[in-house]
């Protein structure tokens, strides 16, 4: 049986808000969008210490940077001129203003922690709610830029590795059961975003006409769901035990001999070792580690890593020996 932990890589708690008698990002002035950055970094100053990005003046290989590390959306990056971020120290908080809403707060936290996220995060809002007043209807509940976030305004994600769900062609028929549970699931960066190296973010549909409390047990139970089916996929994988060490194997054999290494390869392989982890095939001495891994050798991070000047060829270079120096420190072969 396999533990939660094996399965499940991180929790992210969102809350959408607007600020009451001013018009959605997409029509604001620049002078009014610059006034609610400024207001919500001062509001949030005394409760941790914040960093300010402000996208016009952020280069594009920083942007792509928090980016990858799930801390701002495409969108903020790419489509909102007026838009800012503001990231906690240890990098758990993140409050986007000027995306699609006025003020997106965001808590993100390893393993399964619906319950400890969305007590930071209604800290944060409860906070920021006392210095601005949100545009709320007594029907409706908060008033969202996108209609499928009236409501609460919350989104419930949780980030779940998935290999042998999907290596068996089995993920299509779990995704179709979970959004018989009204939940929706999405590749590792969101929405229209590949599952790379067999991640997948479950999150909840319904935010209009339940209350917070009922949407977090909706994805835990969603979760649960998904655990047992990949616990029942992963003793089905191990039938053929075989060839399922072979190709973790090989896996380990590539991403610590490598010359060069893309990402697609890097997440490919990296899945298959962390899956061996899970069979014991390879000792994983720290699962939060082996996750920082795959974040830095995603390509903002390796150009930031290696410097900007860098060419792809020179980039996959260096991700491999990134790779490969970080896993033998990290992880030990035990077949």
């Amino acid at each position: 049986m396999a533990s939660a932990d094996s399965i499940i890589v991180s929790t992210r708690l969102r809350l959408a808000r607007n600020i009451d008698g001013l018009p959605f990002p997409h029509k604001l002035a620049e002078m009014p969008a610059k006034q609610i950055v400024d207001k919500v970094e001062r509001s949030l100053s005394p409760v941790d210490k914040f960093t300010r990005y402000d996208m016009h003046g952020l280069s594009e290989l920083d942007g792509t940077v928090l980016q990858e590390k799930h801390l701002i959306s495409p969108d903020l990056l790419e489509s909102c001129p007026f838009g800012s971020a503001l990231i906690s120290a240890d990098e758990t908080v993140a409050v986007m203003v000027n995306e699609e809403d006025h003020i997106r707060e965001q808590v993100i936290l390893p393993g399964l922690s619906l319950d400890s996220a969305y007590e930071r995060v209604n800290l944060i809002d409860d906070v920021l709610s006392r210095n601005m007043k949100f545009a709320f209807d007594n029907r409706f509940g908060y008033l969202t830029s996108c209609a499928t976030n009236l409501g609460t305004g919350m989104r419930a994600s949780v980030m779940v590795f998935l290999p042998a769900l999907t290596m068996q062609n089995l993920i299509e028929g779990c995704i179709n059961d979970v959004a018989r549970l009204n939940m929706t699931v999405r590749g590792v960066y969101g929405e229209g975003s590949k599952a790379e190296g067999f991640l997948y973010q479950i999150s909840n549909q319904r935010t209009l006409g339940v209350k917070e409390t009922e949407i977090l047990e909706a994805v835990d139970d969603a979760i649960n769901h998904i655990l047992d089916a990949e616990n029942r996929a992963r003793q089905l994988l191990k039938r053929d035990e075989p060839e399922l060490k072979d190709r973790i194997c090989r896996a380990w054999g590539i991403l610590t001999n490598a010359y060069k290494l893309s990402t697609e390869e890097a997440m490919k392989y990296l899945a298959l070792v962390r899956l061996g982890g899970y069979y014991d095939y390879i000792d994983i001495a720290d699962g939060n580690e082996f996750q920082n891994i795959i974040t830095t050798c995603q390509p903002a991070n390796m150009q930031r890593l290696g410097g900007n000047q860098m060419s792809v060829d020179e980039r996959d270079v260096m991700r491999a020996r990134y790779i490969a120096s970080s896993l033998t420190s990290l992880c030990k072969k035990t077949i």
